[in-house]
């Protein structure tokens, strides 16, 4: 731990010579929990600056690096030791379980000379990143050195345990410390199944200096262990991760305790990357005896959801955006899933083959599952899946059977999209219809209230304006789906109608100010040309209207009835549109006789062309709507 807290105290020291105003902590709780009694080092961080070569000058350098030294030497010593007491040929250098200290000596003297050999305060470029990095590809490094280190004295541990407590080695435990190991081995093995044959989980347990120690593996990633200290009814967990998500997601499990945390660089920098590792501590004060227990228990529980956390985080990118996928990971932990099930049945290509068989366009396999069926959806497809394929692997199902019951859920899902867009067409249809209504009343209270026609104007430009929003809620609403693209085509047709009204009702208020008598301009034919246009209109929005509500309940398996109450509203809204041809053409007639003024005759022709091409968009988009059907929600 000491070693960790000094690489952590350089990583955070660089990052603010780096950017001073990002990085201000001093990492003291963490020294503290160490137990490193060396008061200098708080401020390191505080006085690290940037080199004019661009290196760091790092104050107290050569004490950190003697630390350095010591803590490596002193953590090498067992190691040695048992290899001493099995009479090994000094030679070889290892024993029966391959513990090599000989190897790790001279790993330590490379080290030493290329990292921890500079007695000036002033490093080079580049020298922090390559101490702490936990790429072996990049070279070793003293980071590696002390996580490969750790693994073997972890099961130099297990070697000398004298007793076993539920799995856990354990050897020089107190009476009282038992049943607080296995409270903790009690919450790891009721979650223990749910890694299926990953390794990982290895726990061993032993009391030192006054305070049980509890150490578990986790997934056996060299950088990804975790050690538990019991004092009292204080409890300190000093975690490793090399995946900042990850660390983070764990204090999310702990959320229902009140777990005090004590980061060092993990919330302080946006330049952090994967190839730092991430230390930070977390301090839980029980209530009594029992509490004490039942954290114990419960945070041993959630280990095994850290298992390949980052795997499946990034497999599920590749289905749906980083909110949905930490939602996911959230869920299958709470209700104690897990994402290895997913994993070991192949992760997203199982959703992928899924929709090889569902989906009819070829062209969209491989593209995220949120753009096919939504965010929202996608999220309860996938905890879905996440249920389905850890219940059926626990309970000895088939894979075939597993995948059989994913696809037909995916299946529900892909046809039921189109219920979703539909909904917002029903929305934007029923907006349709308040205009048509309002077109009417344009022409019924006028010239009683002088004032009607530019109140109904003013809430029709309300109306257009929320159905023009639709029609993009409805573009941005779902992907590339062919669902997607034609009710998309088919609320912007039907848009045309909203907008053709709106403009319509506008018109017939100028007609109100361009009357020099100050009568209605409107009489005879022409007023019963315009008002039976705006009958029509409204019978036209009510039909297409129940269209697109009968459309939203159509499906493969929709009867006949049902079929045929959707394709009636269809073939009425274009005869309905027939009709309002026929008394636009009246209106044309009207045009030789007319007794207003040329601007009147103006105002006259342009609401009745308004008018009609309202009737022709909602006949447009009523076809539309009948060819997508037919072709794509009912086609075998």
């Amino acid at each position: 731990d000491r070693l960790k807290y000094l690489l952590s105290l350089l990583q955070t020291a660089k990052l603010h010579a780096e950017d001073p105003a990002a990085v201000t902590v001093s990492l003291k709780p963490e020294r503290l929990a160490c137990g490193l009694d060396d008061e200098s080092l708080d401020s390191v961080v505080q006085q690290s600056s940037r080199d004019l070569r661009d290196g760091e000058r790092i104050l107290e350098w050569p004490r950190i690096q003697s630390h350095l030294r010591a803590e490596l030497q002193q953590m090498l010593a067992p190691l040695q030791a048992a290899v001493d007491n099995t009479g090994t040929d000094a030679a070889a250098g290892t024993d029966s379980d391959g513990f090599d200290p000989v190897g790790y000596q001279q790993r330590m003297e490379s080290l030493t000379r290329t990292f921890l050999s500079r007695q000036q305060d002033r490093l080079p470029p580049g020298l922090i990143d390559s101490m702490t990095s936990a790429d072996a590809a990049r070279g070793d490094s003293v980071h590696l050195w002390v996580m490969n280190l750790h693994k073997d004295l972890h099961r130099l541990q297990q070697r000398i345990s004298v007793e076993s407590i539920e799995g856990a080695s354990a050897y020089g435990l107190e009476e009282a410390d038992r049943c607080l190991v296995l409270g903790f081995m009690r919450g790891v093995n009721r979650t223990r199944p749910l890694k299926f044959e990953h390794p990982g989980l290895d726990t061993t347990a032993t009391r030192s200096a006054g305070t049980l120690i509890i150490q578990n593996d986790i997934g056996t990633t060299d950088a990804h262990v975790v050690v538990i200290r019991v004092t009292g009814r204080r409890v300190s967990i000093t975690y490793s991760d090399v995946h900042i998500q990850r660390l983070l997601f764990l204090q999310g499990l702990l959320s229902r305790f009140d777990v005090e945390w004590t980061d060092t660089t993990s919330k302080h920098s946006s330049k952090l990357n994967e190839q730092l590792y991430h230390l930070c501590t977390g301090t839980y004060l029980a209530a009594d005896a029992e509490d004490l227990v039942a954290y114990l228990e419960h945070f041993g529980s959630r280990l095994v959801f850290l298992i390949d956390w980052n795997r499946a985080r990034k497999r599920l990118r590749k289905l749906a955006p980083k909110r949905v996928c930490l939602e996911v990971l959230r869920w299958a932990a709470e209700h104690d899933r897990g994402h290895r099930a997913f994993l070991k049945l192949g992760g997203e290509q199982l959703v992928f083959d899924a929709l090889q068989l569902s989906v009819r366009e070829p062209s969209l396999i491989g593209q995220p599952l949120s753009d096919m069926i939504g965010s929202e959806e996608a999220a309860e497809f996938l905890k879905f899946t996440f249920q389905t394929a850890t219940d059926g692997l626990l309970a000895g199902r088939s894979e075939a059977f597993i995948r059989d019951q994913i696809r037909a859920q995916l299946r529900y899902y892909l046809e039921s999209a189109h219920q979703g867009l539909l909904e917002l067409a029903a929305e934007h249809a029923a907006l349709i219809v308040e205009l048509a209504m309002a077109a009417r009343d344009c022409l019924l209270l006028a010239p009683a209230d002088p004032d009607a026609r530019m109140r109904t104007a003013q809430r029709a430009k309300r109306w257009e304006h929320r159905a023009d929003t639709l029609v993009t809620d409805v573009r941005n609403a779902r992907g590339q789906r062919a669902e997607s693209r034609a009710a998309a085509e088919v609320v912007r047709v039907a848009d045309d109608a909203a907008d053709e009204l709106e403009e319509g009702i506008f018109l017939l208020t100028l007609l109100d100010q361009c009357s020099a008598s100050g009568a209605d301009p409107l009489s005879g034919p022409p007023q019963e040309v315009l008002q039976d246009l705006a009958n029509l209109l409204v019978q036209t929005s009510q039909e297409y209207m129940k269209a697109v509500e009968n459309a939203r309940c159509i499906h493969r398996k929709s009867s006949s009835v049902e079929m045929g109450d959707f394709l009636e509203a269809v073939d009425r809204t274009t005869m309905l549109e027939h009709q309002a041809d026929d008394a636009h053409r009246r209106g044309r007639r009207c045009i030789l006789s007319f007794e207003g003024d040329f601007k009147q005759l103006y105002l006259f022709t342009a609401v009745t062309d308004h008018l009609e091409a309202a009737s022709d968009a909602m006949m447009r988009a009523a076809l539309m709507l009948r060819d997508y059907i037919l072709g794509e929600v009912i086609m075998p």
